[in-house]
């Protein structure tokens, strides 16, 4: 299987610490997200698989974090995901990663969008609220996150009645546009402003020549992946986590 959007998306969501082991990639930035705290087995490796396992297991259990595996849904990995099921590891978070070959020209000109290159306080505290994030060791622990994305961003909000109500990110790299955080406060939602951010994402990306996007979306939100469906993207593979809180 190729993993490029594997690639892709560790490299629009970065960890604050890579660790390569024997053709697997450790990620761990403070126990925020399991995307960015979790080993990605993405490359081909030699040796035992148990002893594997337990290496990476005593490496967490170092850094005082929950032990966290994810896997792709390819032939690669089933040996893996079949080993952890086995060590009582529960999956969790099944999501789907799907992509749009070509994006259509948006000719909507919606209103009350503000669209910038990088991540104002507008932006991280309309996110903030949203996700009801207020611890602030994890605030700083976002903050370095989007301070080691290294590619061309596009980062939108959408204003209401003077209020910031959503906002998103994109990420442009290798000629894709990946979509990330796309979130509105609760008591707008249905109301379309989602859609809104995502076209304006994908059409500041075909305007600087972008044709094609990629996205993560988890498999209980009906509602985002319904809005995808319409915006042209198809499933290409799923992922999910195996995590095992080991004493």
């Amino acid at each position: 299987m190729d993993f490029i959007f594997e690639e892709l998306s560790m490299n629009a969501l970065p960890s604050l610490q890579t660790v390569l082991y024997n053709g697997w990639v450790i990620r761990i930035t403070n126990g925020y997200r399991s995307q960015t705290n979790s080993v990605h087995p993405i490359y081909s490796f030699n040796g035992n698989l148990v002893e594997k396992i337990n290496y990476c297991e005593n490496f967490f259990k170092r850094n005082e974090l929950p032990v966290i595996f994810k896997i792709v849904e390819c032939e690669e990995q089933y040996q893996i995901d079949k080993q952890l099921e086995e060590l009582n590891y529960k999956k969790a978070e099944l999501t789907s990663v799907q992509i749009c070959d070509e994006i259509q020209p948006i000719s909507n000109k919606w209103e009350n969008i503000v669209t910038e290159e990088n991540f104002s306080e507008n932006w991280n505290n309309c996110f903030y609220f949203c996700k009801n994030i207020k611890d602030k060791g994890v605030i700083e622990t976002i903050e370095n996150i989007q301070k080691n994305i290294r590619h061309e961003k596009i980062c939108v909000y959408k204003m209401e009645n003077g209020n910031i109500i959503g906002c998103g990110y994109g990420v442009i790299e290798n000629g894709y546009v990946g979509l990330f955080d796309i979130v509105v406060k609760e008591e707008y939602r249905g109301k379309g402003f989602g859609r809104e951010i995502v076209e304006t994402i994908l059409s500041k990306a075909n305007i600087n020549g972008i044709k094609k996007a990629y996205l993560q979306v988890m498999l209980n939100n009906p509602i985002a992946i319904n809005l995808y469906k319409k915006l042209g993207f198809i499933e290409i593979y799923k992922y999910w986590y195996r995590k095992n809180n080991i004493e």
